[in-house]
């Protein structure tokens, strides 16, 4: 695979049948060296979008005098003639190349994007320029088509000379994996790992996997013993104005606002209280309670728990502040990792999967991915692979998951288990790094997840409650029933090979039996979904797309419809045949377990069979619950509609509070809890009583406000538009036809740079469709939410450009972190009130109803209040920062509720205007600074 053209495109958008070939390169490579090579622009008929231009870097009037594409097209397929194609996602520039042939070409395709997944499975992105930059590859103008054509053609090389560093045997593995996915580098690798086998007979793969590495094998015991109180003078010697990190890192900026953090975290810790702390962005909070967390296990060798919500954060505190920690003298301390059981790879069923027969064409590429990284990882977590949507059915296969664990009869169990490794790691360690899910988990399992741990610090605190309803309610979807149905159905289909020595043919009966119930029990799924659907869109009369349905069991709550019986007696045939199928698994585990395998079978089968019963069992008893069951302090409701077949029953707790408080915070431990945004209205009363510390006595809890160190009044101005008239008063679209021109317009002030913040998906799209247009002619990028790319994409593409405008839905009104010029607007369209006909939302707002109380003041508005300032946060990140938020929402100057959203805020005034005036106001302020 020596001899081919590298072929790059860049084009005026992604539709080979309505966009059209700007630039071409090819460059030809024989025997690996570049030999020749062929770019031109090429002049399309139409103008250049927006993104393109910024993309490439090409302009119009330099498209001017370039040949059409027809004029160099007998130049390009003579340069290419009988060659195989090699490029970076190479259908997509065949798929070009072929429509203004207006025939397929029949030269081969390799893609080295597809190749780089399998050689490079631990790579942060398959990107193009990524790669080259990670391998020291030059590219010189990423998105220009010769040096991109260059750059795969030099990836390839790299990779290819990648295999021949490896085993063999490993390359000849992989190969037949891609034969079976249909891919065309089986051929390759297959030729490639037999010249190296001729060429270096004893050059085998390794006997057995690297697998799990740890530190050192003493586990450091923890013995109970007085507590010491922790010195405020040590960790100021750390943070303070005079401490190590200020006199030796030149970019470290001491913080009052940090040092009194940590000041209440070591009373917090000295005196076991609960700590609630609201420390505004540019705090530090991390090295905050990080710096007395560290002497404090140090010197009472006791472990701290600290637990994040989003993984950007975790990986902040290991990746960087951690390490930063560890390099001060005489501050030597252990850290862990750790996360829930399917994250990691289990050995003994990654094994067993490749060892099947008759892998489909999905199953065998997943397999192919992980192939090489199993023999790089040191900790089998997933979160070192770039894996798809699709490919997470098949790691839920693969992972170590505690119902399939064999424990000490697994052959890998003691020294090359990735979870006991990471485990074993946690229990040496004086800080441990987990999630909200994992700290949940734990609590839910009465502590047997996590090592024992003394003080606990929940950072990112505000999503406690959101988590806990997810964590602590229960959920049966489709896909998971069908999932569990396949894996049985695999798990069958391997006893067919056991030879079982059985006098009176049971062994047979049994096996016959169970095929038979598998088959009716995936016919009664099917029913059940499908009437599930029908139910649901039966209701939903407007055809609003996928919808959240409360149900109630006896039909007792008004105007919340019971499950219709011809629902509820699929829901009977689906219950009976799913729990007769986990029956047949079990007997069949315990046949092999007490009789005699002639061939095949083993402890591995056994357990899996066991396990997987225990699993549909799970299954069965959630569904008939979430169905069947009606408790006060419960909510139950099924998803489902739209375009997708997907259905999901669930049920929740309303009040987590006391869930909490029994399960997390009744021991008696320091307790921390922090975020940018706890307190409405300038107290912390709404989030205690959310999350359970009103079980608490007061006394037991300290709190702590503690503003942004940036200066919001100089810094930033607020306004709030009073002449959109809402939808209700007109109609939808003269709302979005307003609601347009003032984006528009306030953004333009801007010059781009805005995040515009939307709280429904549908709005986004109606105002996206209006105003994309209008941003081209003014040559500025719009980018939309779920329109344009992934979230993480599309924050890197606002960032890398200037006049740019990003609209983005629920998620991006946290975690987005863009410092500098690049924003210098954030426009929100409306306050995030939750809708009040989700399930969780109306069962608690009826709630409160019941007991004399305004739901909407007591429980809407405190959590709008803390989405609108996690929203506002997006702004200011740093000192230099400076910008305008707009709120296009009048209820805000309007509402008498509206005090509690600006006292909520770092700043002390506001703007009161039309949108039109406030987008001349923008303008002068962000030209002016005044």
């Amino acid at each position: 695979m020596l001899n081919f053209v590298a072929l790059d495109l860049e084009t005026s958008g992604l539709d080979c049948l309505q966009d059209e070939i700007i630039e071409i390169g090819l460059v030809k490579m024989v025997d690996g060296k570049e030999i020749d090579s062929f770019s031109t622009l090429i002049r399309p008929k139409g103008i250049l979008p927006v993104k393109i231009k910024r993309l490439t870097g090409i302009k119009d009037h330099e498209l001017q005098d370039a040949p059409k594409l027809q004029e160099v097209l007998p130049v390009i397929l003579q340069f290419i003639a009988d060659l195989p194609l090699v490029g970076h996602n190479v259908k997509f520039d065949y798929d070009f190349l072929s429509t203004a042939v207006q025939s397929p070409l029949a030269n081969p395709l390799y893609d080295t994007l597809e190749l780089s997944k399998y050689l490079m499975p631990g790579a942060s992105n398959h990107r193009l320029g990524y790669l080259c930059s990670y391998l020291g590859i030059d590219i010189p103008n990423q998105h220009r088509a010769l040096d991109d054509a260059r750059g795969a053609a030099m990836l390839l090389i790299h990779l290819l000379n990648q295999c021949e560093e490896m085993e063999p045997e490993l390359i000849w593995q992989l190969s037949q994996f891609l034969s079976k996915s249909g891919s065309l580098w089986h051929s390759v690798l297959e030729t490639l790992s037999s010249r190296m086998i001729k060429m270096f007979p004893d050059r085998k793969i390794t006997a057995t996997i690297p697998g799990a590495t740890e530190e050192d094998s003493n586990q450091s015991e923890r013995i109970p013993q007085p507590k010491t109180t922790l010195d405020f003078e040590q960790c100021l010697a750390v943070l303070g104005p005079e401490g190590i990190l200020a006199t030796t890192l030149p970019r470290f900026r001491y913080r009052s606002q940090q040092c009194d953090m940590m000041e209440q975290v070591t009373k917090g810790l000295n005196g076991d209280k609960t700590v609630l702390v609201e420390a505004g962005t540019g705090t530090g909070k991390s090295l905050a309670y990080l710096v007395p967390a560290i002497a404090w296990a140090k010197q009472n060798h006791e472990r701290v728990l600290i637990s994040t919500h989003t993984i950007n954060l975790q990986e902040q505190l290991w990746n960087k502040d951690i390490p930063l920690l560890a390099k001060l003298p005489e501050y030597e301390f252990k850290s862990a990792i750790m996360k829930g059981r399917g994250n990691y790879i289990c050995l003994r069923r990654w094994h067993s999967f490749m060892k099947e027969d008759n892998h489909t064409p999905d199953e065998a590429a997943f397999l192919a991915k992980i192939l090489i990284w199993i023999y790089q990882t040191n900790t089998g977590d997933k979160g070192e692979l770039v894996l798809n949507y699709s490919d997470f059915e098949y790691w839920y296969r693969v992972c170590s998951e505690s119902d399939g664990c064999l424990g000490n009869r697994c052959q890998y169990f003691k020294e090359k288990c990735y979870f006991m490794a990471a485990k074993r790691k946690a229990e040496r360690a004086d800080i441990v790094i987990v999630n909200h899910s994992l700290l949940l988990s734990d609590a839910n399992a009465d502590n047997m997840i996590l090592p024992s741990y003394g003080p606990l610090i929940i950072d990112e605190a505000h999503h406690l409650e959101n988590c806990a309803t997810d964590h602590l309610g229960r959920a049966v979807t489709r896909v998971g029933v069908l999932r569990w149905l396949a894996v049985a159905t695999k798990l069958l289909s391997k006893l067919e090979k056991i030879a079982f020595l059985t006098i009176d043919g049971r062994w047979e009966k049994l096996l016959l039996q169970s095929s038979e119930t598998k088959q009716r029990t995936r016919e009664a799924a099917t029913s059940f979904f499908e009437m599930a659907l029908s139910w649901i869109k039966s209701i939903d009369r407007n055809g609003e797309g996928r919808c959240s349905m409360r149900f109630d069991r006896g039909g007792n709550i008004d105007g919340i419809p019971s499950i219709p019986v011809a629902v509820d007696a699929e829901l009977d045939n689906l219950l009976v045949n799913l729990r007769t199928l986990c029956q047949a698994l079990v007997k069949i585990s315990d046949q092999l377990e007490e009789g005699t395998v002639i061939t095949g079978g083993g402890p591995g089968i056994i357990r899996d069979l066991a396990a997987w019963a225990s699993v549909g069992q799970e299954l069965s008893d959630n569904l008939e619950w979430i169905c069947r069951h009606q408790e006060e302090s419960q909510v139950y409701w099924v998803e489902g509609g739209g375009d997708s077949p997907e259905v999901v029953f669930r049920s929740a707790p309303i009040d987590v509070g006391p869930l909490l408080y029994e399960k997390l915070f009744s021991e008696n431990r320091p307790v921390v809890l922090t975020s940018a945004t706890l307190s409405v209205d300038g107290n912390f009363k709404h989030y205690i009583n959310s999350v359970g510390l009103d079980f608490l006595p007061q006394e037991n809890i300290l709190e702590k406000h503690l503003n942004s160190p940036f200066n919001y009044n100089e810094q930033a101005i607020l306004c709030v538009a009073r002449d959109i008239l809402p939808p209700g008063q007109v109609s939808n679209k003269e709302y979005h036809d307003e609601l347009s021109k003032a984006i528009f317009h306030i953004s333009m002030a801007a010059e781009g740079r805005s995040l515009v913040l939307f709280t429904s998906h549908r709005s986004l799209r109606e105002t996206y469709q209006r105003l994309k247009d209008q941003y081209e002619n003014e040559d500025i990028c719009l980018l939309g939410h779920e329109l344009d790319g992934s979230r993480r994409r599309l924050v890197e593409q606002f960032m890398e450009g200037r006049r740019t405008v990003l609209f983005g839905a629920s998620s991006f009104w946290e975690g987005v972190d863009i410092p500098g010029e690049a924003l210098s607007c954030v426009i929100i369209v409306k306050l995030p009130f939750a809708p009040p006909n989700h399930p969780v939302t109306e069962a608690r707002l009826q709630k409160l109803s019941r007991q004399g109380r305004n739901g909407f003041m007591e429980h809407q508005i405190p959590q709008a209040v803390i989405k609108f300032k996690q929203g506002f946060g997006r702004l200011i990140r740093g000192p230099e920062d400076r910008g305008v938020v707009v709120v296009l929402d009048g209820r805000l100057v309007e509402k008498r509720y509206g005090y509690k959203f600006f006292n909520s805020l770092p700043i002390a005034q506001h703007i009161r205007d039309s949108w039109l005036g406030i987008s001349k106001k923008a303008r002068f302020w962000l030209t002016t600074g005044k």
